[in-house]
This record gives C-alpha cells, sequence and structure tokens, in this order.
C-alpha cells in the first residue's frame, strides 16, 4: 500500500467515526444526507465492505448492526430530508402516553404528511411501517401545520401531533380506518386538553365530519375543556351527516354516532 492510499485509508476512517459519532445509533442516514457530508455513493459502499455501514433499502444506510427505529426513521426524513411527515391520530396520542390503556388489535403506523410529500420506499419497507396509514395534513388542516409540537426521545427531537389535533385526526378516521367506542376510550383519557389550542385547530379544521365527531363526542364524555369552547365560532357546515348505518343522530352535532355514546345516563341529554 502506497503512503497515499494510507492517508485516503486514515482519512475515510476519521470521516466515517464522525459521522457515526454524530448519528445516534438507531438512526438511518439517508444517501442525500451523506452526500451533504462528503459521503459519495462509492465512499459509502467501501464502509459497507469495511463493515461499518448497512444499506437499508434503497438510497438510506445504518450503522453496522444496529436496528432502525420508527422514531429515528421519522427524524431522518424531517431533519435530513425535510420531509413534513408527521406521527398522527393515535400514533402520536401512543407517543405522548395517552393510549397506552386502550385495548388495540393489530398495530397501524398512523402519519400524517402535505400532498406535495412522499415517504420514501426505505421507510415503508421497515418492518414498524408494515401496516402505515397516510393522512393528508394539507387538506385536513389550513395551515397544514397547525397544533404540531416538538416530541423527544431515543436523543432526537421530532415534530408529531399534540394530543388535540391527534385526537381531531382520529375522528377524521372514523369510521373506516378507526373505531367508535375506542375513540371514546381515548376522549375519556384526554382529561386536560387546552381550550385555546383546540378552540384554535377546530377554526383550521377544513373536514366538518371530523369537527362534528369530536364535538359530539366531547359533549358525551363532558370533559371541562369542553365547556370552555366557543362552539358558535365554529364552521360546521349545515344539514345532517351520515357516517354509520346503524347510528343515531346526535341532537347538537347533526351526525350520526354510536347508540351508546347518547346513554342520558352518562351524557346528561
Amino acid at each position: 500500500m502506497s503512503l497515499q492510499q494510507a492517508e485516503q485509508g486514515t482519512k475515510a476512517i476519521s470521516k466515517i467515526n464522525s459521522l457515526l459519532n454524530s448519528v445516534p445509533v438507531g438512526i438511518p442516514m439517508t444517501s442525500a444526507w451523506l452526500a451533504s457530508q462528503g459521503v459519495s455513493p462509492q465512499l459509502a459502499q467501501r464502509y459497507k465492505l469495511s463493515g461499518w455501514l448497512e444499506p437499508l433499502g434503497k438510497s438510506a444506510w445504518l450503522r453496522a448492526g444496529a436496528t432502525a427505529s420508527m422514531v429515528g426513521a421519522v427524524f431522518a426524513m424531517q431533519q435530513q430530508l425535510s420531509l413534513k411527515v408527521y406521527p398522527a391520530a393515535r400514533t402520536a396520542l401512543e407517543l405522548l402516553g395517552r393510549a397506552h390503556y386502550v385495548p388495540v388489535g393489530k398495530p397501524v403506523l398512523q402519519l400524517s404528511q402535505e400532498s406535495d410529500q412522499h415517504i420514501p420506499i426505505w421507510f415503508s419497507q421497515q418492518p414498524f411501517a408494515q401496516n402505515f396509514r397516510v393522512i393528508n395534513s394539507t387538506a385536513l388542516f389550513d395551515p397544514s401545520y397547525a397544533g404540531l409540537i416538538d416530541w423527544s426521545a431515543e436523543n432526537v427531537t421530532i415534530k408529531i401531533s399534540s394530543a388535540e389535533r391527534a385526537m381531531l385526526e382520529y375522528c377524521y378516521l372514523l369510521p373506516k380506518y378507526t373505531d367508535f367506542e375506542e375513540a371514546r376510550q381515548l376522549m375519556e383519557g384526554l382529561t386536560t386538553l387546552r381550550p385555546e389550542l383546540l378552540q384554535s385547530l377546530l377554526y383550521a379544521c377544513q373536514s366538518i365530519k371530523a369537527k362534528r365527531l369530536f364535538l359530539a363526542l366531547a359533549s358525551v364524555v363532558g370533559h371541562p375543556w369542553y365547556k370552555q369552547l366557543n362552539i358558535e365560532g365554529i364552521d360546521l357546515g349545515t344539514g345532517n351527516r351520515s357516517v354509520m348505518r346503524k347510528g343515531i343522530l346526535h341532537p347538537q352535532f347533526k351526525i350520526t354516532v354510536p347508540e351508546e355514546w347518547l346513554d342520558t345516563e352518562q351524557d346528561g341529554f
């Protein structure tokens, strides 16, 4: 080996050590981000052969021997690729510790993304994303970023839906992709929603169905924050809405809901 080759090898090792020290374990490294750090596809292949990196599907890499986490993969999409993709609905509530007591069937990863964004193939190929659903945040909220918060874990911080936004997203997915009974259980646990934030989100929400179902359920559960909302100032559209065949029309919000929601012993109607 020539002196020049030895120097190149030393520089390559120094570069990969620096990269790995700057990226927590479990965080994917996208090819685009590696390129911005001076790591070409050819150099990435050398790191693979040397046992430093492993390919993570197309256009992404991972520290050899590590496993990509959902949080780490979302961090890579948000920070390395500047994608406006966020954990949403029940997934966000789970991250916030608001859904652990609610029984769940087959796990579904729920994400929101803006209409011009595309989730990378490498993300959808991960075990945690084998069953995922995407909400179009551009269609649901105006502005699309309303109600997002910073959430930290695994040595990184990502944007996710606040509890207020997440529950509206959950109602938006009713009844085809989420469950009325689970919705009630989730709402019962949301005792500390912030009425000011919720009011602004109800103004920003563009789905009449989501707003009516959210408010109907909130009125049934009857948390103190519900009484602080200005219902009259929210655009709830006109006419009756039917979203379930065997439902009963909510007397105030004019949308079909499970008969159990209108149990007079619990909701006070």
